[in-house]
């Protein structure tokens, strides 16, 4: 008789229950919910310790889901956010000629380059001292334009006093042909990069690199070059 009373007053309060979460507009209704879950859980955790049927850490463990819960919703609103974040990263640039491949490293703010033809083949520009900087531009100035004046950009980039502030400095009547590795290269992109990722790279680098902010014409020249070739 008495289950039989127990019995009646579960399904009683089972009526109740459903009919109140029925009438609830449905934000309020998955937050009713998700409580009633927790209690539901922790009632029948305590009645199993209390009958040991269940050690005191279950009990404990039950006791943590709206942590648990917590944490997650806390997680999921944070995860737009890293997304966001994760689009400012800073990507290396890269920008190649002939003789010269500049790479500019915006997370740690470093320039550099490393010499592909002549007597300093295979040296970073960092590891050349002033002298031997003044006679790589005189022998790009005659050989490579492009090489040239790239190499300036690193000047000015880098703060060197080896960089020429004269009239020589002028980008090239043109630039050499990118192909689509060293487009994706220059924006510092992923070739599968999607149109969006390259319209945003290109408009971050311009920014970054813009002749009024230390970059150069001849950056900002290659930085279009690229957007172009990938567009």
């Amino acid at each position: 008789m008495a289950k039989l009373v127990i019995l009646l007053a579960i399904l009683a309060g089972f009526w109740c229950w459903w009919s109140y979460q029925q009438r609830l507009p449905d934000d309020k209704r998955r937050q009713f919910l998700w409580k009633s879950g927790f209690w539901s859980v922790l009632a029948v955790s305590v009645y199993l310790v209390l009958t040991g049927r269940m050690h005191w850490v279950g009990a404990g463990f039950a006791a943590l889901i709206p942590l648990l819960k917590t944490l997650f919703t806390l997680g999921a609103r944070a995860l737009p956010l890293v997304r966001i974040l994760s689009r400012f990263k800073a990507t290396p640039s890269q920008f190649r000629t002939q003789s010269l491949v500049v790479t500019i490293n915006f997370a740690t703010r470093q320039i550099d380059g490393e010499i592909l033809s002549g007597d300093f083949a295979g040296k970073q520009l960092s590891e050349l001292a002033a002298e031997q900087l003044r006679e790589l531009a005189e022998r790009f100035k005659s050989a490579d334009r492009e090489s040239y004046v790239l190499l300036q950009a690193y000047l000015l980039r880098s703060g060197s006093s080896s960089y020429q502030s004269s009239e020589d400095y002028k980008k090239p009547s043109s630039l050499s042909e990118l192909s689509n590795e060293e487009a994706y290269k220059v924006l510092g992109l992923q070739s599968n990069a999607s149109k969006e990722e390259i319209i945003k790279a290109h408009k971050r680098l311009m920014q970054r690199l813009h002749p009024d902010r230390g970059g150069s014409d001849y950056l900002a020249a290659k930085i279009n070059a690229a957007k172009d070739k990938l567009v």
